[in-house]
């Protein structure tokens, strides 16, 4: 009698576009660093507002997929030709909106394949995900906030917490963490100009703290589709002279060495990578409490969770950070001490990579998909 043939053991991973520094990107190289067989494609070969990374290391490869010209009804085809060629059997699905039908088709073409979604958030992809999730084996998500909203769902896949973390070897305190606190606190600004982060928000929030304490200066790091909108609002803002665009920087090391205390003040968000590299760097938060943000911030001990439209509040924490030196030290040490007990990206890996794994190693699950 003939042996079986061996289960494939090839992980495909579907992105819209390859943005440089991102945690999903980042991933995908450890897991190759670690010897798993895996294949990165992209739809977009650029996207308005963000630096691209090639990954010319995946490309030198051949394991870099050009899948722009699959958008169309011929995508199933490209990409069951990909599963072929290939030896895929595990497909994580990273925020590729046309990947959603397209993987729909093509688990009633081969229903042995497994699906993974991978959700960081509420936004669109959620959605998505609620109409198309029966053709899933399973969803990962960063926070205990997602897995609330997902967890016993219609969809039936199976949902799995991965917490995000941080290289805490690599981000440490340095630039203004090391000198000692003053009265003249930068506040920051670190992310992607875009809706859901609300960048604007800070803006306006920078004009009521400078109204009520002209000490204070800010800076905005960071790029994206709103990048022109925010800088215009900065132009004809009143407190212009006292709030920097700094725009893309090399590094996110490189933004925070410029700061005294991060402000993230999302509408929208899951469990912000900022956050955490901000605090392995002895920057303290104050952050907006959405999304999984709250399962980050340990009141007093790294920072503070307070809306954005909460000027009066955001300008009290402040307030008492500028006339406390003492307190503001002790806080940026316990913010270190939080990113080295929660936040070490090493676990992180090891979880998504045994998630990977099982899910490998599990049958598929055998439910209808939805056309």
């Amino acid at each position: 009698m003939a042996e079986p043939a061996p289960a494939a053991r090839g992980i495909l991973a579907l992105f819209p576009f390859l943005v440089v520094g991102s945690l999903p990107v980042s991933v995908m190289r450890e897991m190759r660093a670690r010897g798993h067989d895996v294949t990165v494609a992209r739809y977009l070969p650029v996207a308005q507002g963000y630096t691209m990374d090639p990954l010319d290391d995946f490309a030198a490869e051949g394991r870099l997929i050009d899948l722009s010209e699959a958008i169309g009804p011929d995508g199933p085809d490209r990409l069951e030709a990909l599963v072929e060629e290939r030896d895929i059997g595990l497909i994580l699905q990273i925020g590729s909106p046309w990947a959603y039908s397209h993987l729909a088709r093509l688990k009633e073409r081969r229903p042995a394949l497994r699906l993974v979604d991978t959700l960081y958030n509420n936004g669109p992809h959620f959605h998505a995900f609620a109409h198309y999730g029966a053709c899933y084996d399973g969803v990962l998500v960063e926070s205990r906030e997602m897995v609330s909203r997902l967890e016993g769902g219609p969809h039936g896949a199976w949902v799995r917490q991965v917490e995000s973390g941080v290289d805490i070897a690599r981000f440490v305190p340095a630039g203004r963490a090391l000198q000692p606190p003053g009265p003249e606190l930068v506040l920051g600004y670190v992310g992607r100009m875009s809706p859901e982060k609300n960048p604007l928000g800070f803006v306006t929030l920078a004009e009521a703290l400078h109204a009520a304490r002209p000490g204070l200066s800010f800076v905005m790091f960071g790029e994206g589709a709103m990048a022109g909108e925010v800088k215009a609002r900065i132009a004809a803002s009143p407190a212009r002279d006292a709030i920097a665009f700094r725009g893309f920087a090399d590094h996110p090391t490189t933004a925070l060495a410029a700061i005294d205390v991060l402000v993230v003040p999302s509408v929208l968000d899951g469990r912000p990578a900022a956050i955490m590299e901000a605090n392995a760097c002895g920057v303290p938060v104050i952050a907006a409490p959405v999304g999984g943000i709250p399962e980050l911030i340990e009141d007093g001990r790294n920072g503070f969770l307070c809306p954005p439209r909460d000027a009066a509040r955001c300008a009290a924490l402040v307030a008492a950070l500028q006339e406390d030196p003492g307190r503001f030290a002790a806080l940026r040490e316990t913010a270190r001490q939080v990113a080295e007990a929660r936040f070490d990206r090493r676990r992180m890996m090891d979880a998504y990579e045994a998630a990977y794994l099982e899910a490998l190693a599990a049958p598929a699950r055998p439910l209808p998909c939805l056309a």
